[in-house]
């Protein structure tokens, strides 16, 4: 996963339901990520394959695939997990493709002889950064910068969200996606964040990726004095998903044997150690390697 679908990735995990509503118009009265067994090691994992539960009792999958430019296997790729997906649960499936930048090439329907595959697309680019201020939800504000008007209005939309959300994990990890997405547009709106909220912004379990990316080069002095100890279970849980999304990335499907170790771990401070190795080694044996020695 890069960093521009980690930092979706952590956005999310704070604010599904709102995202499926305000990106789907959906009513959504529960969702939650469904995990399925890999039937073999070179299978794909879709990025964020929902459970939805609406008012009326209907439960459906959303598969929703974030995506940072337009590719033109994108449907075949989400006909694959699609399919996947209605086999393994029985549900009925919504496909759907968050486009994080602009494109001429963007379809919505996938036509070839005898078949025919419709999905949504959610292009931010062709979305008002306005219109999502004007929600008062800011969980959603970290999209804001891709939108219509985004760069302008990217002050407002972070002073919005370090005013309305107390501080804590949830503060930190939206002002770091924030950063990392606005990279799309700007390289100088990720550094003005940073010299703002960069105390902040180290609590985040993905501040790893403001590094990897750059944002942060030549002011790393004393990061690690201000890294909290401790974070709750479902942090604990994302972070081994960002380490597992991490490797995925650099050297494809991930050993079970590695995946066990990491999904069995308790400690942030190993988990975010690990992050670092994993950006750093040249192949998946040294990481490894690495993990049996105990860092």
């Amino acid at each position: 996963m890069g960093s521009y679908d980690a930092a979706v990735k952590v956005i999310l995990s704070h604010c599904r339901q709102a995202a499926l509503e305000y990106f789907l118009g959906l009513e959504v009265v529960e969702s939650e990520i469904v995990e399925l067994p890999q039937e073999t090691a070179s299978l794909r994992r879709s990025d964020f394959p929902i459970r939805v539960r609406t008012p009326e009792g209907r439960v459906f999958i959303v598969l929703l695939e974030v995506q940072s430019r337009w590719e033109q296997d994108i449907p075949l790729r989400l006909l694959e997990y699609d399919a996947r997906y209605r086999l393994k649960t029985g549900l009925s499936v919504l496909p759907a493709i968050l486009l994080l930048t602009p494109s001429g090439a963007v379809v919505e329907r996938f036509e070839d002889e005898g078949l025919r595959y419709a999905f949504r697309v959610i292009s931010l680019a062709a979305m008002e950064a306005r219109d999502l201020l004007r929600t008062g939800n800011p969980c959603l504000f970290p999209f804001a910068p891709l939108m219509k008007g985004g760069v302008e209005l990217f002050d407002e939309a972070e002073r919005a969200l370090t005013d309305s959300i107390p501080a804590g994990p949830d503060r930190a990890d939206l002002l770091t996606g924030m950063a990392l997405l606005s990279g799309l547009v700007s390289k100088e709106l990720p550094q003005r964040l940073l010299s703002r909220r960069r105390d902040i912004m180290m609590e985040s379990v993905a501040y790893e990726m403001i590094k990897k990316e750059g944002y942060d080069e030549g002011m790393q002095q004393g990061i690690q004095q201000g890294i909290q100890q401790g974070i709750q279970q479902g942090m604990l849980a994302d972070a081994r998903e960002m380490l597992l999304e991490a490797l995925a990335e650099r050297f494809g499907p991930v050993p079970h044997d590695i995946e066990d170790v990491i999904t069995a771990m308790e400690s942030r401070r190993q988990l975010k150690e690990l992050l670092r190795s994993a950006l750093r080694v040249n192949n998946i044996h040294e990481f490894r390697n690495l993990l049996t020695s105990g860092l």
